[in-house]
């Protein structure tokens, strides 16, 4: 009966935690296609020889090892505002549904930088891997990674969730509330909130706190010594993705943006300012000077007229707004 109470009070104060991982079910694999074809889910790190991608028919993130065997994929959990305040001397349980068609060494891991604890397997099936760690008052993060040892083999994760205490669930909110990488606006302040980061300013590269949005920004818009940099978005306005219209009739030739190694009819392409081709046309008179008379002025056809009116650039009228682009 102890255990029991025990288990039920457990249950209920994992029902009020957060699921501590980004993209747990793999839903969002935003660079996998061209132009930067990037091979990682969003909010996630793949190191080692292989490769990561999507296996559809079955709703699955696929890890495949090559003749080294050493793969790899990993989530910084703890990268949002104030985490020690929330995880120091807390316990985090992490679980990993995978599945093994054949023998292959596959572990899951929680690291807050001092202890490392892991669970593992290594033979064909089905198997709900859980880890359990004591997060250290003196962490200097929170690292879940699933690791593969066997070479030549595929592994196959279905979702991945954490949270703060003793039972892992599935089914809760995502600390993260929203989509990283999503661009934001705002009218009445010139401060990004804590979970985002300035467009308006000079191009910077991600800090190594930063690690879900540089997997989703996959050096679009440049790279620095190590990561993606962020967009310089100052004074530009926006415009959507032509993808195949006519309503955009130069976007092939759009152009890279800034250090972007991205052009053409791409996000994140730049297009300089441009009159459409047009005429103007000033309709005369012939004028007669009646003989005999004093001159006057005659305006012949084909004569042109020049005027020069307007600013510094063509635009319509508009607000300034600040740009954001959220990482947590």
């Amino acid at each position: 009966m102890e255990n029991y109470t025990t288990y039920v009070q457990e249950t209920l104060r994992a029902m009020q935690q957060l699921n501590l991982v980004y993209n747990y079910n793999f839903l969002y694999f935003s660079n996998y296609v061209s132009p930067a074809e990037y091979g990682h889910p969003d909010g996630w790190v793949f190191v080692g020889e292989g490769s990561v991608g999507l296996d559809t028919s079955n709703n699955c993130c696929r890890l495949a090892t090559e003749a080294s065997g050493q793969a790899v994929l990993s989530q910084a959990l703890h990268e949002f505002p104030r985490w020690q305040e929330l995880l120091s001397s807390e316990t985090v349980t992490a679980k990993a549904h995978v599945h093994l068609e054949t023998e292959a060494a596959v572990s899951l891991s929680l690291s807050d930088g001092i202890v490392t604890k892991e669970s593992s397997t290594n033979a064909a099936g089905d198997y709900e891997l859980e880890v359990q760690l004591a997060v250290g008052a003196a962490a200097t993060g929170l690292i879940l990674k699933i690791e593969c040892s066997t070479p030549n083999v595929v592994v196959d994760i279905s979702k991945v969730y954490a949270n703060i205490g003793s039972i892992a669930l599935s089914n809760l909110a995502c600390m993260v509330n929203g989509v990283i990488g999503e661009r934001k606006q705002y009218i009445a302040t010139e401060n990004p909130p804590a979970q985002e980061l300035s467009l308006c300013q000079s191009a910077e590269e991600l800090g190594i706190g930063y690690s879900r949005l540089d997997s989703v920004l996959n050096h679009r818009y440049g790279k620095g010594e190590n990561r993606s940099l962020l967009p310089d978005m100052r004074g530009y306005f926006s415009r959507a993705w032509n993808h195949g219209a006519s309503i955009d009739p130069d976007a092939n030739q759009r152009q890279k943006w800034g250090a972007s190694n991205v052009s053409g009819d791409h996000v994140g392409t730049l297009e300089l300012e441009e009159f459409k081709e047009h005429n103007h046309s000033i309709a005369f008179s012939e004028i007669a000077t009646p003989v005999g008379q004093a001159s006057v002025n005659l305006v012949g056809k084909g004569k042109t007229s020049t005027t020069m009116t307007g600013g510094n650039e063509t635009r319509p009228s508009n607000i300034s707004e600040l740009y954001t682009i959220k990482w947590a």
